[in-house]
């Protein structure tokens, strides 16, 4: 079982990047998930923000069916560190 982090791209068409590890039945495992947002940079471009997925939820694990993943790719070296910062807190 791997905790590399990962991009999904769910058949809702969200994209979601997380930790995972395969569950039981057919399932992931995503720890601490965030989804992925564009949003307008001071110089006038497009960023990518990462949010947490479930944000009224305490829980920071989650299992989905894999059936609900379309697919997924391991995430760039950049928004792995945009996404450890955001779900750890420390600055990478």
């Amino acid at each position: 079982m791997s905790k590399e982090v990962y991009i999904l791209k769910l058949k809702t068409g969200e994209e979601v990047i997380a930790r995972i590890t395969e569950g039981e039945n057919d399932t992931l495992i995503l720890e601490t998930p965030m989804t992925l947002q564009t949003v307008p940079t001071q110089q006038g471009q497009m960023g990518i923000a990462v949010v947490p997925w479930m944000m009224a939820s305490v829980d920071t694990s989650f299992t989905i069916s894999s059936d609900q993943v379309m697919t997924k790719g391991k995430a760039k070296k950049d928004m792995e560190s945009q996404y450890l910062s955001a779900a750890t807190g420390l600055s990478l």
